[in-house]
Parts: C-alpha cells; structure tokens; sequence
C-alpha cells in the first residue's frame, strides 16, 4: 500500500498550463524527441499527440479506421472530442444560486495531417503495421510516463498547445481555423492556444 502511494506521488502531474507554450518549438526538436523513443508504438504516439493536436484520452480512442490516406494527406475522420456537456437541467443550490445539470458528450471532428510534415511518416508506418482496432493500448499514466521520459520538461497537453502555435505559424491559421481543425466551441480557447511567438510575427511584417 505504501508502495503504491509513493509511486503516485511520483508520478502526480506538476501544475502546467498552456500559458507557458510561447512559441512553436520548430520540427528539430520534435523529431528529436521521436528518435529518442527505442519503440515503434512510442514514436508514433508521439506523432498523434501533435499532429493531431488531440488530447491523451482522445488520441487512446483512436483505431485504424479513423484514418484515411488521401494523398497529400492523410485524413483523420471522425476523432472523438471530449470535454463536452449538455444540459439536462437545473437546480438552486445552498445559496440560492441556479445551476445546470450537465452530463457529458462526445462530438467528433475530421480534418487533415499534411504527409509532407516530419513525424506523419511515423504514426502512417505504424498504422499500416496494425490490422484492425486500437492504435495504442496503454493508459494516460503510460503515455505521461513515455513523453516524461523524453524530456522532464514537457507534458501530453503540450504537443496539443505546439499543434495549434504551428499551424497558425506555418499554415497561417486564424482562429476561425483553428476553431475548424480542433472543433472549438469557443473562441477565446483558439486564442488562447494559438500564440505565434515573435517568429511568426516577424514572418507577418515580411509579407
């Protein structure tokens, strides 16, 4: 029992947030972290975080159907999107406050990976490899441990974070593409993931 306490206090998330993604970290670094990774599996669950910018429990739903080659891309259909709730009701609480009953939904979302961009060739070769079903068997713990074992400075959210800063600096998204390609119901969050750094506006003032 007290084994088990002292791993999950080793393993308990630091408090992060996207806020401190400034800039994309550029296609060095990333593929420096996918040779790093000594499994096949490892180097293309890193390329699903980023390039499809889904978050962990997201990317884990992942199978071989959801994804579709036609090239140049490869088209991701149907990608569950979580962190969704309807109201079912409402209640007033102790302080006389009223307040929705939710329950949670699923929504979905189809959009494209360019084949061209560096790590797509990893998470395609591994796809091909796959017969049916899942892509990856593991749990959240797992992929936290895999991208903490890269590099003690980053977390599974951030490739979520670096996804929307390079497509708004590479691809020149606005946040009404951004709202496109992750499904967002809000525009302050394509905002707020959405920061360029000062190479992208600096690429800005050149045009």
């Amino acid at each position: 029992m007290f084994k088990r306490r002292v791993e999950a206090h080793l393993l308990k998330k630091p408090k992060r947030s996207v806020e401190i993604v400034e800039s994309f970290c550029g296609w060095d670094y990333l593929i420096e972290l996918i040779k790093k990774c000594k499994r096949e599996v490892d180097r293309a669950l890193i390329s699903a975080l980023f390039e499809t910018g889904g978050r962990v429990s997201e990317v884990l739903m992942l199978g071989k159907d959801n994804f579709v080659v036609q090239k140049p891309f490869l088209v991701v259909k149907a990608m569950p999107v979580l962190k969704r709730y309807s109201k079912i009701g409402e209640y007033v609480d102790e302080n006389g406050k009223v307040r929705w009953k939710t329950r949670k939904k699923i929504g979905y979302r189809t959009f494209p990976i360019h084949m061209n961009e560096p790590l797509c060739p990893s998470l395609l070769e591994y796809i091909d490899k796959i017969k049916e079903g899942k892509l990856f068997h593991i749990g959240r713990t797992q992929v936290y441990r895999i991208v903490r074992s890269l590099d003690t400075n980053i977390f599974p959210h951030w490739f979520r974070a670096q996804r929307a800063s390079q497509l708004a600096l590479e691809y020149g998204f606005d946040v009404h593409d951004l709202i496109d390609f992750f499904n967002w119901k809000s525009l302050q969050t394509a905002i707020h993931y959405s920061r360029m750094g000062w190479k992208g506006l600096a690429n800005k003032m050149r045009r």
